[in-house]
């Protein structure tokens, strides 16, 4: 194994670099880049910045000889290929750096005395010396991964008829990084520019290491994994699914076959992992919830299923002694490939539009409420050949679960994963059906429900915080109220959107109203104020007295009278012309502990009906409010100061 230190410059010195299909994409994020930019900036004038080190592997003739695009530059004009087994991350920051680099010299202008055209044969791409028309990249990826095409299209601004606009959570990475150096780059002059562009290339050093012909490049690269930002389990399995396809008792055919299909698997479950640019799917959350519904769960093993999957399952050890072949391989392939469809519907349901609506609805309901332990049942349920009528069956059982066990009696977090994890595996090995999984979550739900386990917890709400306001049910509550009373008018048009009214609470923007407010004006709330304090406190973060907002409003406006809220004023909406919630309010003519009283009650009749339970009788559920001291013939008290 050969070792030298060089700058970047004599990297591209007759050089074809390709990323193997074992590699995961571009990880790199915003602090990584940061740093990147940083190194270069600082560098001490007469000093050069290590930075790093990378790993090639030549690639072997047979390999390159299918290169049709490229093998004019390779065998013509003896540049040679390599892999990037390790440091690609640096090795693609700075290619982009380059590009962007070279962009933003002007045409005829020269950095280092190099001429823009000179640049780009350097560094970026080569023209074949006949019409121009085919181009080597010096640097990209095999020509399989979707990356290969998103580099060249939109971060090389080539031209390609292959092109799909297929985008991954690696090609996000990769418009990010461009982005990123565009921005940093904007308004800075020439010679400013080039005094960047002879740090990237002449001052930024690397360590080269070749890898002998005789090295295994699987094992050398899963060990080089403990350097930089750490590969993910999914990145890690698919090299070792790869690898022990080289292993396999099959002919190279078959071979060569089950590598494409691996590649052709992982192509797919990062395009769905990555769909929704902004909002990734993580890549390890999917392959636990894969391992959990696809193996046979176990509790003590729940954290260690990548230990499992890769130390125990698909090991060389089991190839070699022939209790794992191609066909196993190939199976779990389908599956993941296959699973990761499903995963995406149930993250993001209002964008799988091939789901009937009922079923939709109740993965969006979920996705409100929290999906608890029930995710890998969810994407075992989806893939089964199920009706309608048991998925949205099965979804509403699990919606109310976590609506009833985890935030109206505020079970531990942990409550029911084991069974649920359990029914998964078996779902989806065909031993239990969807219905009677159904059957044993609706069961479950009645055995953790407890009507003084709530009253406790709500009670515990009031006597340490704010009561239903910071109840984790809260907002689902209301929303969900909401869609009620729209339901209860027949009408069709929504007045809150879920995602915004979810939204503005993380950005903690006033989405829920205190209608009689949390500083109210002396004088304006006459039927509040010969209550005590603690009274107030309740009576204000009872749920009765919350409304959510078709629109945030401002604090001006929450600490108006009850008359003045009703009505739009000074360019605020009033209650008249907010959400079905307001509107309902609006209709009253004064709001008094009373109409926070009979609020709420209407509310958990609702909550009742809607997820079918019984909070008891009318005591319960006012002690429920925290507003029993209405009814225990306790007389009202002065006006206390506060």
């Amino acid at each position: 194994m050969a070792s030298d230190l060089k700058p970047l410059q004599d990297f591209f010195k007759n050089r074809v670099f390709r990323i193997p299909d074992y590699q995961r994409g571009y990880a790199w994020g915003e602090g990584q880049l940061e740093d990147f930019w940083q190194d270069l900036k600082r560098i001490p004038d007469g000093r050069n910045h290590y930075t790093g080190q990378i790993t090639l592997e030549p690639v072997p003739k047979q390999s390159y000889d299918k290169w049709d695009e490229d093998i004019w530059l390779i065998d013509g004009s003896n540049y040679k290929p390599f892999y990037v087994v390790d440091g690609q991350q640096r090795l693609t920051t700075a290619v982009i750096l380059l590009k962007c680099l070279i962009d933003a010299v002007p045409d005829g202008g020269a950095l280092a005395y190099m001429e823009k055209s000179e640049l780009v044969r350097t560094y970026l791409f080569r023209c074949s010396p006949d019409a121009g028309v085919s181009r080597v990249y010096l640097f990209g990826y095999e020509k399989d991964n979707p990356s290969y095409e998103y580099l060249k299209t939109q971060v090389l601004d080539q031209p390609s008829n292959s092109y799909r606009g297929t985008e991954t959570v690696y090609t996000a990475n990769l418009k990010f990084a461009r982005e990123f150096f565009s921005k940093r780059l904007k308004g800075l002059d020439l010679p400013e520019i080039d005094v960047l562009f002879r740090g990237l290339t002449q001052r930024f050093v690397f360590n080269e290491y070749e890898l002998d012909a005789d090295l295994d490049v699987f094992v050398a690269f899963e060990t080089m994994n403990n350097r930089g930002k750490q590969l993910s389990k999914l990145e890690l399995l698919k090299n070792r699914l790869i690898y022990l396809s080289t292993l396999a008792p099959i002919n190279e055919d078959e071979r060569r076959t089950l590598r494409r299909n691996i590649n052709e698997a992982w192509k797919t479950v990062y395009e769905y992992l990555g769909k929704e640019g902004s909002s990734p799917l993580d890549d390890d959350e999917f392959l636990k919830a894969h391992w959990i519904m696809s193996s046979t769960y176990a509790r003590d093993e729940a954290q260690q299923f990548a230990a499992f999957l890769l130390n125990r399952h698909f090991t060389p050890d089991q190839v070699v002694e022939k209790k794992l072949g191609a066909a196993e391989i190939q199976e779990y392939v389908d599956s993941i490939q296959n699973s990761v469809k499903a995963w995406y519907r149930i993250h993001f349901p209002e964008k799988a539009t091939e789901l009937v609506d009922e079923v939709r609805c109740g993965l969006e309901r979920c996705a409100r409420v929290g999906r608890g332990a029930f995710p890998p049942l969810m994407m075992a349920a989806l893939q089964m050949a199920a009706s309608t009528a048991e998925l949205v069956s099965f979804l509403d059982a699990a919606e109310r679960f976590v609506f009833v066990v985890s935030r109206l009696c505020q079970r531990r977090a942990d409550t029911g994963d084991s069974e649920f994890y359990s029914l998964a595996s078996k779902v989806n090995q065909g031993d239990v059906s969807l219905k009677d999984a159904t059957a044993q979550i609706e069961a479950r739900t009645l055995r953790d429900f407890s009507l003084e386990k709530s009253k406790a917890e709500l009670s515990d709400l009031f006597n340490k915080s704010q009561g239903f306001y910071t109840w984790t049910g809260c907002r689902y509550l209301l929303f969900e109220y909401e869609q009620h009373l729209r339901a209860t008018a027949g009408m069709q048009a929504a007045k809150i959107d879920w995602e915004e009214f979810d939204r503005r609470k993380k950005e903690q923007q006033d989405t829920v109203e205190h209608v009689y407010p949390q500083t109210p004006k002396a004088g304006e709330w006459p039927g509040f104020e010969m209550r005590t304090d603690s009274e107030r406190h309740n009576l204000r973060h009872s749920v009765g007295n919350l409304l959510p907002l078709s629109q945030s409003r401002n604090t001006r406006f929450s600490n108006r009278s009850f008359a003045a809220k009703k009505q739009d004023n000074d360019g605020v909406r009033g209650y008249f012309n907010g959400s079905y919630s307001e509107i309902a309010v609006a209709q009253l003519s004064d709001w008094t502990p009373k109409e926070v009283l009979q609020r709420g009650l209407d509310m958990l009749d609702f909550l009742e009906k809607r997820w079918r339970i019984s909070l008891g009788g009318r005591a319960d559920k006012v002690k429920l409010l925290g507003l029993d001291f209405l009814e225990a013939g306790v007389p009202a008290s002065g006006p206390s100061q506060s």
